[in-house]
This record gives structure tokens, sequence and C-alpha cells, in this order.
């Protein structure tokens, strides 16, 4: 019997440091949307797909945003630009990925996409302020 409440409680014990090294992995597994900036590492890391990692950083002043839209099953992953309004080194780094303009947009702004990923993104300009946004529509 003491064997048994011993290893019960070694057990007990590895599961709760599991669980507390992992809360901010687990946690964001359920979450349905994140706002963070660059000095927000862990939430950096997790939520902020390479293509805007590598994004210019065309303004001092941006931060990201992630959201998961359960209705159509997608994921949505944008970073913002606040003091700009020209988008042209975003378009030539999305050229450079591989990415073309489409024609058509069901979005008021520049859709692009790869024939190589299933993502969709947009660029425009954010109407409520002066700036400039990057966004990834990612389907499941």
């Amino acid at each position: 019997m003491k064997k048994y409440i011993i290893v019960t409680a070694i057990l007990l014990f590895i599961s709760v440091g599991f669980i507390a090294l992992n809360w901010p992995l687990l946690r964001a597994g359920f979450t349905s949307s994140a706002y963070y900036t660059l000095q927000d590492k862990w939430e950096y890391d997790y939520y902020t797909p390479e293509l805007l990692k590598r994004a210019p950083r065309i303004s001092d002043h941006y931060n990201f945003s992630y959201g998961r839209i359960s209705g159509s099953e997608a994921e949505v992953f944008t970073i913002k630009f606040y003091g700009v309004s020209s988008t042209q080194s975003i378009r030539e780094y999305l050229k450079a990925e591989g990415y073309e303009p489409q024609t058509e947009c069901n979005v008021q702004a520049e859709c692009w996409q790869s024939s190589t990923v299933k993502d969709e993104v947009s660029v425009g300009n954010i109407q409520s302020q002066i700036g400039v946004f990057i966004q990834i529509y990612r389907p499941l």
C-alpha cells in the first residue's frame, strides 16, 4: 500500500509539473485570438507565420494579431504598421517569396497567392488611421 501511495504521488508530481511547464502551449491551443508585439516573445514565436516574421519592417511602430475563425475553419494572421501608407516594399517582398497578385479580392485590399501554399495574403491600408497591414488567411 505504501508503494502505491509513493508511485501515485510521483506520477501526480510529474503530471502537475508537465502541465505547469506547458501551460502557455496548452492555453494557446484553445485561444481564439491574440494581440501581441515583437517583445511578447512566446506569442510571437507561437502565432507568427514565417512569411510575417521575414516581412520588411516598414515602420518602427507595428503589432501582430492572430484569430481563429470557427465558422470557416480558418486562421488569420496580421501585422499592422502604423504611420506609413506605401506598400511597395511589401509587394516586392511578396513577389520575391513567390506570390502573385490576384485580379479579384474578397476584401478591400490587394490579394496575393502562391502556387505552393494555400494561404491567401492581403495587403492594404488601414481604413481608420494611417497605416498598412499584411494579412494571411489560412484555411485549416
